[in-house]
C-alpha cells in the first residue's frame, strides 16, 4: 500500500507582506489619519497650519505606500511573489489611497472658502488675478497640479494600477513560486463576497478599473469633480459645505472599514482552506519595523491636538483683547499658545 504524500500548502510564507504586524500598521495609520481632519473641521475652518499638518501626514503615508509597491515589483522580478500575496498588497494599496482623498477633501474646502482679498493677496506676485469664476478654476487647477501630495498621490495610483494590470493580465502565471495546479485556488473577498482569483469576471472588472487609474492626474478627475463641483455650487452656504465634507469623510471611513474587513476575511478564508504555510504567522523584522513606523502618524496626531489647543487659546486671547479684559489675556498667555497661531487668528480677524 503506497503512502499518500501531503503536497503541503499552495503558498509559501511571506509574513513581511501579509503578516499581522504589517496589516495592523497600515490599518492604524490610515484610520488615525481621520482624526486631524475631524479636529480641523470642528470650527468649520481649515487653517494653513492645519492643512500643512495634513500634507505632512499624507506625504508620509503615501511614500510608505510607494515603498510597498516598489518592493512588490522588485520581489516579483527577483525571488518571486505568489499571486495570493500580490492580491493582499493591492488590497492594502487601495486602503492607503483613502488618505489622499482625505487631504483632497480638506484642501478643496480650504480653497473654496478663501475670500477674494485672500486670493488677490496670494496671487499678486505671480499673476494678475481677476476674481472671476473661469479664472478662478484655471488658477486653482494650476496650483493643485504642483501640490506635492497630489503629485505623489496620483503617481501612487498609477503605480498601483500598473501592478494591478500586470497581475490581472495573467494571474495564473504571474507567480513563479507557487505550483501551477493551485495558483488560482486562493480567494479574494470583494465587498463581503469571496471570489476565486481565477474568476474571469473578477479579472475583467479588475483590468477595467486599473486601466482607468493608470494615467497620472487623469485618475483624479472623477474624485476631484465629485468634491469640487458641489463645494463651488454651495459657495454661499458654509454649513452645507461642512456637511458635504463630513459626508465625504464618512464615505471614506466606510470604505476603509470595508477594505479592512475584506482583507481580513480573505486571509482567514485562505487559512481555513489550508492554502497558506503555517509560517505565515511568524513574527519578522519587517513586521516590527512596520509597527515602529506607526510612531510617525502618532506624532502627527499629537501635533494636530496641540495645534487645536493652541488655536482655541488664540481665539480666547483675541476675544479678550477686543473686550479689554486684561486679566483674561494674562491668563491665556500663561498657557503659552504658539506665536504663529496667534498671528494667524489676528490676521484672519483683520481680513474678515
Amino acid at each position: 500500500m503506497s503512502a499518500v504524500l501531503d503536497p503541503g500548502p499552495c503558498f509559501g510564507a511571506n509574513p513581511d507582506v501579509s503578516g499581522i504586524g504589517v496589516r495592523i500598521a497600515i490599518y492604524a495609520q490610515n484610520l488615525l489619519s481621520f482624526a486631524p481632519a475631524l479636529l480641523a473641521l470642528r470650527d468649520k475652518k481649515v487653517t494653513p497650519t492645519e492643512l500643512d499638518a495634513l500634507e505632512t501626514q499624507s506625504t508620509t503615508i503615501l511614500i510608505t505606500a510607494f515603498a510597498i509597491l516598489v518592493s512588490t515589483i522588485v520581489q516579483a522580478r527577483t525571488s518571486g511573489i505568489s499571486n495570493y500575496h500580490t492580491s493582499i498588497v493591492l488590497d492594502l494599496s487601495w486602503m492607503n489611497n483613502t488618505n489622499l482623498f482625505i487631504y483632497l477633501l480638506l484642501y478643496t474646502y480650504r480653497r473654496v472658502n478663501l475670500s477674494d482679498a485672500e486670493l488677490e493677496a496670494e496671487a499678486k506676485d505671480r499673476l494678475r488675478y481677476p476674481v472671476k469664476r473661469l479664472a478662478r478654476w484655471i488658477y486653482e487647477a494650476r496650483k493643485a497640479i504642483v501640490n506635492p501630495v497630489i503629485i505623489i498621490g496620483t503617481f501612487h495610483l498609477s503605480l498601483m494600477a500598473s501592478v494591478g494590470i500586470w497581475f490581472w493580465s495573467n494571474p495564473a502565471h504571474f507567480s513563479t513560486v507557487s505550483p501551477g495546479n493551485c495558483a488560482l485556488l486562493a480567494s479574494a473577498v470583494v465587498v463581503g463576497k469571496a471570489v476565486p482569483l481565477g474568476s474571469p469576471g473578477l479579472r475583467i472588472w479588475s483590468l477595467l478599473i486599473y486601466s482607468v487609474l493608470f494615467i497620472p492626474f487623469f485618475n483624479l478627475l472623477i474624485p476631484v469633480a465629485l468634491l469640487g463641483v458641489p463645494l463651488f455650487a454651495l459657495q454661499h452656504s458654509k454649513q452645507m459645505k461642512v456637511c458635504w465634507i463630513m459626508a465625504g469623510l464618512g464615505i471614506l471611513g466606510v470604505i476603509d472599514v470595508l477594505l479592512l474587513f475584506d482583507t481580513e476575511w480573505g486571509i482567514r478564508k485562505n487559512i481555513n482552506q489550508k492554502l497558506l504555510s503555517p509560517e505565515e504567522g511568524n513574527w519578522t523584522f519587517g513586521q516590527t519595523l512596520a509597527l515602529l513606523l506607526l510612531l510617525v502618524p502618532l506624532r502627527d496626531l499629537g501635533e494636530a491636538f496641540w495645534e487645536r489647543r493652541a488655536k482655541s487659546l488664540g481665539k480666547r486671547l483675541l476675544d479678550a483683547s477686543l473686550k479689554g479684559e486684561l486679566q483674561v489675556v494674562k491668563h491665556v498667555l500663561g498657557f503659552g499658545p504658539q506665536k504663529d497661531t496667534i498671528s494667524m487668528i489676528f490676521t484672519d480677524s483683520c481680513i474678515h
